[in-house]
């Protein structure tokens, strides 16, 4: 991979581009495979302890139903596991030891310096985890329960020392210590995913057994970067280094490990790098998509590429959106994760869509009047996903500390437009 200096592969506009990212995300025509490969080739799901999960993969799937996403977890196919930037993602069973590996090397830079200054030593870590793995013979528990099954002191409190690094008692670092070497597991509790509550288990079989994951980390991270810019691509250096939670020497090292080649996007880079195998396509013109989408919060098509304003025409980018947490920006032009779920038409952000918890339905506003079809079309979309929500789902927060009372304030702002 060589530098700025060399001549691109290819000039191509971002609007060809934007089509290349909506079609690769299955969002233009659906991708026929079972839900593991589709997360696999889309990207994996945050989950948030939200519903949105489910609204990711159904956008990506029409018609799924909660309890195919449900059973994949229960069945170990898809499983919740740390991944990049210590977020936790649904990831496919056939990566988990690469991204246990990946997330084990994150996490442990700051990991042993907190338990330091804590007052934990390895073998009492050690000495936890064995007596975990011990209870967790009778079957699955949560975290709660396991500590109530541990014999009496096994668990020490970690006081003052440990509330100034966010760590409660020895419990959580030994469970994080057994999740890392595939000892124990997550699953569902109630047989659902959109909680922040897990049971753990004790894994059929040990995933990193057998497992060929590289040594070398430069190795590994040649390898999370090709699932990146296989899922993402064409894409940018920064946008890989922000996903990955690597830094920029890191990541042009693994990114020169792979068949990646230079291409100019009008209206996002000059260098961006996409797979030499998909430059037969981006040549192509493509065909417009009819598509829509009514998308999660923090959904991959747009949080691949930095947020909104890649895919909403300039003319609205002063507009002011409510934005996630303390992130930076405050309209669509500059603002990276929203707080609002997007609404798509073809490959384009053209509004929001919100659940309306009193009414039960869905409501939707859009920047710019739709024609009266578009309109109706969009209608019998929020049908759809208004019944996936009430009657399959039963609940719509997009995340654990969600309420009804925030949902009718995003749902307000929504009619609004």
């Amino acid at each position: 991979m060589a530098r700025s200096t060399i001549t691109p592969a290819l000039t191509v506009s971002l609007e060809r581009v934007r089509a290349h990212w909506h079609r690769k995300q299955g969002l233009d025509e659906p991708i026929q495979a079972s839900v593991e490969e589709v997360v696999a080739a889309t990207g994996w799901l945050r989950t948030l302890g939200g519903v949105d999960a489910y609204l990711a993969m159904r956008a990506r799937v029409p018609g799924m139903k909660r309890r195919q996403l449900d059973e994949a977890v229960e069945q170990s196919r898809l499983q919740v596991i740390p991944a990049v930037r210590g977020c936790i993602y649904l990831v496919p069973r056939p990566e988990v030891p690469l991204v246990l590996r990946i997330a084990e090397e994150q996490h442990r830079k700051r990991a042993d310096r907190e338990h330091e200054k804590a007052g934990i030593a390895p073998k009492e870590l050690a000495d936890v985890g064995e007596a975990v793995l011990k209870a967790l013979r009778k079957g699955p528990l949560s975290t709660d329960a396991l500590r109530k099954a541990l014999p009496e002191g096994t668990v020490r409190s970690l006081g003052d020392k440990g509330k100034k690094v966010g760590i409660s008692s020895t419990l959580p670092p030994a469970l994080r210590h057994l999740e890392f070497e595939g000892k124990v597991e997550r699953t569902l509790d109630g047989g659902r995913l959109d909680t922040e509550r897990y049971l753990w288990r004790l894994p059929a079989k040990n995933p990193l057994t057998g497992a060929k994951v590289p040594a070398e980390a430069v190795e590994r991270h040649a390898r999370i970067a090709a699932t990146f810019f296989r899922q993402a691509g064409p894409t940018t250096l920064e946008s890989f280094t922000t996903w990955a939670a690597l830094s920029q020497r890191e990541a042009r090292a693994a990114m020169e490990k792979l068949p990646l080649v230079p291409v100019a996007v009008e209206g996002l880079a000059a260098e961006a790098w996409v797979l030499e195998e998909e430059l037969a396509v981006l040549r192509e013109k493509g065909p417009v998509s009819s598509s829509l989408s009514m998308l999660a919060f923090e959904d991959s098509y747009l949080a691949f590429h930095g947020g909104p304003a890649l895919f909403t025409d300039p003319k609205h980018h002063a507009r002011e959106v409510p934005v996630w947490g303390t992130t930076k920006g405050s309209t669509l032009g500059d603002a990276r994760y929203l707080f609002m779920r997007p609404l798509l038409d073809g490959d384009r952000l053209v509004g929001f869509w919100e659940y309306d918890v009193d009414a039960g339905a869905v409501v939707f506003g859009t920047f710019d009047k739709l024609a009266p079809k578009r309109r109706k079309a969009v209608e019998a979309l929020a049908g759809e996903i208004a019944t996936f929500l009430r009657d399959d789902v039963g609940r719509a927060h997009s995340f654990s500390l969600d309420s009804d009372d925030s949902l009718r304030e995003r749902a307000a702002l929504v009619k609004e437009m």
